[in-house]
């Protein structure tokens, strides 16, 4: 792959995963002072980085990009709805929602970042 081609997919894989910081910034300006977007997006992107760090540099196989997606979008979602339930959000379709897209753009982040950084076979 072209360098070319590495940094344009490694700068759409850092755009995804700011994407929830975006949103949790516009919920702040509109409530004034509702924070919970952001420790959801702060609590998806650790456990996102947690499972990409434990899993290590295999980028030989995509197999193991796609499994390593998978378990990025599991965790990071599960922390994201465990986060907005201990900040007091009632455990519901909305939180599973928020969760579940938060931890997609992470998930898909970690895909494209693994992509880039897969060597040339």
């Amino acid at each position: 792959m072209q360098q070319s081609n590495r940094t344009g997919l490694r700068a759409v894989s850092i755009v995804l995963a700011a994407v929830p910081f975006a949103f949790a910034l516009i919920r702040t300006f509109q409530t004034g002072d509702d924070l919970r977007y952001l420790w959801v997006a702060i609590a998806g992107l650790c456990g996102a980085v947690a499972t990409v760090w434990v899993a290590g540099p295999d980028g030989t196989s995509p197999k193991a990009g796609v499994v390593l997606s998978a378990v990025v979008f599991a965790v990071a979602t599960l922390l994201g709805i465990l986060t907005a339930v201990l900040l007091g959000t009632n455990l519901g379709p909305a939180v599973v929602v928020v969760g579940a897209a938060f931890g997609f753009c992470f998930a898909a982040g970690a895909a494209l970042n693994m992509l880039a950084s897969r060597r040339a076979v």
